[in-house]
């Protein structure tokens, strides 16, 4: 029987960007606050965050420092974030525009947003986005539950995930609801959040059947299972997945190969909660590339927990 009380916590919990006293801020003037924040990322040692709440900032926090920058504005809400390593440009999924806007260009991909599932040159609810070394981009669609590769310009896209046609399902070659990414470059691997099916998908790119290596045990809160995972990061310093577990409020650490995880954020019973040991929906994760610690969107919190990992 599997278990879910495998649980690590580590004691070095530090909120490195916003707070929560009580409920989340509502003032947008401040910027020391966050607003249900969705995505993170670090570059350069600037921990960047898309404000969830008009007018719906892209915010630079520079280390040691709590209060940020406000260097972008979006029409609607960022959800994720991802960074360009040789332009240092940052590409966001912007969900209600059905596109991804890049800062500082304010380029849109694709050119003329619309919702539609009608061919991949098309964005429906955009939600996790990886920008490779060479400049390709990759985006979940939630509205027509595929994956698809953009060319660096913007103006052509194939299928790496999901189906052409637009169906969610449970198959190994369909998703339902695709929300964080992570590329594996090294080995040619596309990881997947497959949120509604409570699983990590794994896809070898040019290859559309993917392979489950975390949850696919039905929504739960047991050590084999998930609840809506929302961000996956591959480690490879310590051969593990990091995943956020939305619904559960909690973050999962599977070793690679492993059938379950354990607990290293949060609560392994899925008890959300705002003291500094426990999170309220986990929306996005940041691992550093020696993967001595770890970067959480507290995203209910209103707040970015940082924790040292070793």
């Amino acid at each position: 029987m599997i278990q879910n009380t495998a649980t690590i916590i580590h004691p070095n919990i530090t909120t490195v960007a916003g707070f929560y006293n009580g409920s989340c801020p509502t003032s947008s003037a401040n910027l020391t606050v966050l607003h249900a924040q969705g995505g993170i990322t670090v570059s350069n040692g600037t921990l960047y965050v898309g404000d969830g709440a008009s007018p719906y900032a892209l915010l630079a926090f520079e280390p040691n420092n709590l209060t940020a920058k406000q260097i972008f504005t979006y029409s609607n809400w960022p959800v994720y974030l991802s960074v360009d390593a040789t332009t240092s440009s940052i590409y966001a999924t912007v969900f209600y525009l059905n596109a991804v806007v890049i800062w500082p260009s304010n380029r849109t991909i694709p050119e003329n947003p619309s919702a539609s599932c009608s061919d991949v040159l098309h964005l429906y609810y955009p939600t996790g986005i990886v920008v490779d070394s060479l400049g390709y981009i990759y985006v979940s669609s939630v509205g027509c539950n595929w994956v698809t590769k953009w060319n660096p310009n913007g103006t052509n896209s194939t299928l790496v995930a999901g189906s052409l046609t637009a169906a969610s399902g449970s198959d190994s070659q369909h998703l339902s609801s695709p929300y964080g990414l992570f590329v594996d470059e090294i080995y040619s691997l596309l990881y997947v959040a497959d949120a509604s099916n409570n699983r990590v998908q794994r896809f070898s790119l040019g290859n559309l059947t993917g392979v489950t290596v975390a949850g696919g045990n039905g929504q739960g809160t047991a050590s084999n299972q998930l609840n809506f995972p929302s961000a996956i990061h591959v480690s490879q310093p310590d051969n593990s997945y990091y995943i956020c577990d939305y619904h559960n409020s909690r973050i999962q650490k599977w070793l690679i190969g492993a059938t379950y995880g354990v607990t290293i954020a949060g609560s392994s019973t899925a008890v959300p909660g705002n003291a500094l040991n426990l999170l309220n929906g986990p929306y996005d994760i940041w691992v550093d590339p020696n993967a001595t610690y770890m970067l959480v969107s507290d995203s209910n919190n209103c707040r970015v927990q940082k924790y040292l990992l070793y």
